[in-house]
């Protein structure tokens, strides 16, 4: 026996279509956030190597400025993934 489904009015689509984009804004500004304050907690502590005088320190401070671009990239590939799901769907 065949089931019916019932039809999705268009307003419906739209409303869900808006709310998913919302969600995937939602979700890049999180990341966002995430990425800002990585990049704060990380210039603290470069800085806090720098300031420590060791003789290392230069290297420490590239060391942990590589992590930060390292993780950075990370969050910016998330980023581009949510703003391009979130362009389909507004298509």
């Amino acid at each position: 026996m065949a089931q019916t489904h019932p039809l999705t009015m268009p307003e419906t689509v739209e409303a869900e279509a808006a709310e998913l984009r919302a969600e995937i804004q939602r979700m890049a500004d999180m990341v966002s956030g995430v990425v800002r304050q990585t990049a704060i907690d990380g210039i603290n502590t470069a800085m806090s190597v720098a300031a420590g005088g060791a003789k290392t320190a230069p290297k420490d401070a590239h060391r942990v400025a590589l992590q930060i671009l390292d993780r950075a990239e990370i969050m910016q590939g998330e980023i581009d993934r949510f703003l391009s799901i979130a362009a389909r769907s507004a298509a």
